[in-house]
Order: structure tokens, then sequence, then C-alpha cells
């Protein structure tokens, strides 16, 4: 059994949200088997959040599945420089290596 935790980051100002329609795809070699997915600690279902083939490996969450928050600015009061905490969300995939 294996796991897979991919971070996926905004630094952008602007959130990235259902009608933006983005994707996160992966290929996985070898493929998994007995394939759970999670995003954001919810468990999706296929066909419903993401499709995933035993045969090719490939993983492709649906459309309007993926959403990051936007990042924040802050800027130390002392120096007056600027720093950035992109928005995060976690995909976490969990199969079994064939």
């Amino acid at each position: 059994r294996v796991t897979y935790t991919f971070t996926i980051q905004n630094n952008g100002g602007t959130a990235v949200d259902a009608s933006d329609d983005v994707i996160f795809r992966d290929d996985f070699t070898p493929p998994l088997t007995d394939l759970t997915a999670q995003f954001n600690g919810a468990l999706w279902t296929e066909g419903v959040n993401y499709d995933y083939s035993e045969t090719t490996g490939v993983f492709t969450s649906l459309e309007g599945q993926i959403i990051v928050p936007a990042a924040t600015y802050v800027q130390d009061p002392s120096t007056g420089t600027w720093s950035v905490q992109p928005g995060i969300s976690t995909l976490v995939i969990t199969g079994n290596i064939s």
C-alpha cells in the first residue's frame, strides 16, 4: 500500500474555485489498485470527483473539484518586508501497487 500526497499551492490573490474548472492529472506507474482519494480531508468518489483507470494508471480529477484558497500577504511592520503565505489544498491518493 502506498500513499501519495499532493500539495496544491496558490500564490495569487484570487482563490481558485469550482468555476475555474482546474483539473489535476497524474499517471501512476505502475498502476494502482484499490485506489482511494481524499481532497482536503474529504473522501472523493470515483465518477463523481475523479476518474481512474487501473489499466493505464491515469488519475484525473473532474472539472470543478479542485479549489484552492487565495494567498495571504503580510507586511512586517518593523522592516516593511512583504511575505506571501500561499493558499493550500491537499490531495491524498492511496492504493496498492499491482
